[in-house]
């Protein structure tokens, strides 16, 4: 039995064996243009370039199908740098680059310190008016690390601009209650003596 190696959103995927991988295949989950390997390949190919895997159709004219036609499978999107995922024994080729991914900041402890502030302002005087920016500031924050794992960095930057944004917002709205609080307490603290 041949087992394979496939790429999916550029983390590597297996090992399958050969029927699984035509199923996925004739399903449409991969394309024409997904990298595989199997042991004895020299490297990673799309399976358009896999002789061995030519005879599943993979976007052919078939009788059974509606229209005469099979699905037309989009193309799979491929990061410019695959990440490799778990590799099992023996090993395909090693990717050749030394791409490592950014570190992006989530600021995920500061919109859990800006909920809890909030959420103390509102056991206080009932007022919670920075709490939804700190939920929002967390589930951006939330985010962050997901995205720049699978490789979209551009959509973990936005992210993690909004969870700052909304962490600050949230900071500063329950900041400026409290100083009023504080402000207030201390005022009628010295008019009383």
């Amino acid at each position: 039995m041949t087992l394979w190696n496939y790429t999916k959103m550029g983390l590597q995927q297996g090992p399958v064996p050969e029927d699984e991988l035509r199923q996925k295949i004739r399903r449409g989950e991969i394309g024409p243009t997904t990298l595989v390997w199997r042991e004895g390949m020299a490297g990673w190919l799309p399976i358009s370039g896999v002789a061995e895997l030519q005879e599943s159709p993979l976007a052919t004219p078939t009788a059974d199908a509606p229209g005469g036609l099979a699905p037309v499978m989009a193309p799979e999107r491929q990061p410019a740098n695959p990440q490799p995922g778990h590799i099992p024994l023996p090993q395909p080729p090693a990717y050749q680059g030394n791409y490592i991914a950014p570190q992006i900041p989530n600021y995920m402890w500061q919109s859990i310190v800006a909920l809890v502030l909030s959420g103390v302002l509102m056991l206080l005087i009932c007022l919670p008016i920075g709490m939804p920016f700190a939920i929002v500031a967390l589930v951006y924050a939330n985010k962050v690390e997901g995205l720049r794992v699978q490789g979209r960095l551009i959509e973990a930057e936005s992210a993690s601009k909004s969870a700052k944004v909304w962490m600050i917002v949230s900071f500063a709205l329950s900041g400026l209650i409290l100083l009023g609080l504080i402000g207030m307490f201390v005022f009628f603290a010295v008019g009383s003596f």
